[in-house]
């Protein structure tokens, strides 16, 4: 199975709170949130993937990219298609906007279906399917400790079997 190279962003505003999307793979399944980003295409940095997901998802063109603080390789299922992913995550600051559906791809308009700024208490509190499942956790720990030097390795299970 080839792997697919991605990049995932914490996207906060100056409250610290987290911009996350959320999807619904169909119509049987409920719907899970989700951190903005996308696969590397070739030939692309996983900032400039990172600065164009940004754009592609929520309409904002000026965002800047900070550090890269987690790593995380993993399986997960997306309508029927199984994938390996290495994913790479950024923390970008932005002043707190309203997202644009607008900018949305045509496949990304097949399943978003909203948008919310979530506070990591009300991540940790949440009944809600989040990817990763452990979202709000690493969020408080990130908020509280600071930016690692190195990116921290955050895949869990067997080879990073954690469904995402």
């Amino acid at each position: 199975m080839p792997v697919r190279r991605t990049v995932k962003i914490l996207l906060l505003d100056q409250t610290d709170r987290l911009l996350l999307l959320r999807g619904r793979e169909s119509a049987e399944r409920e719907p899970i949130w989700y951190p903005v980003g996308g696969g590397i295409e070739d030939g692309e940095d996983a900032v400039a993937a990172g600065r164009r997901e940004i754009l592609e998802e929520t309409g904002q063109r000026e965002v800047e990219i900070g550090p890269e603080v987690w790593r995380r390789r993993h399986l997960y299922s997306w309508r029927g298609k199984q994938t390996d992913t290495d994913e790479r995550w950024f923390v970008a600051r932005t002043p707190h906007f309203t997202p644009s559906l607008q900018a949305l791809t045509p496949e990304e308009q097949t399943y978003v279906t909203g948008f919310h700024w979530w506070t990591a208490d009300a991540l940790v509190a949440t009944p809600d399917p989040v990817f990763p499942p452990d979202l709000g956790v690493r969020l408080t720990a990130l908020l509280h400790d600071g930016y690692p030097l190195s990116p921290l390795n955050i895949t869990s299970g067997p080879a990073g079997a954690a469904a995402g």
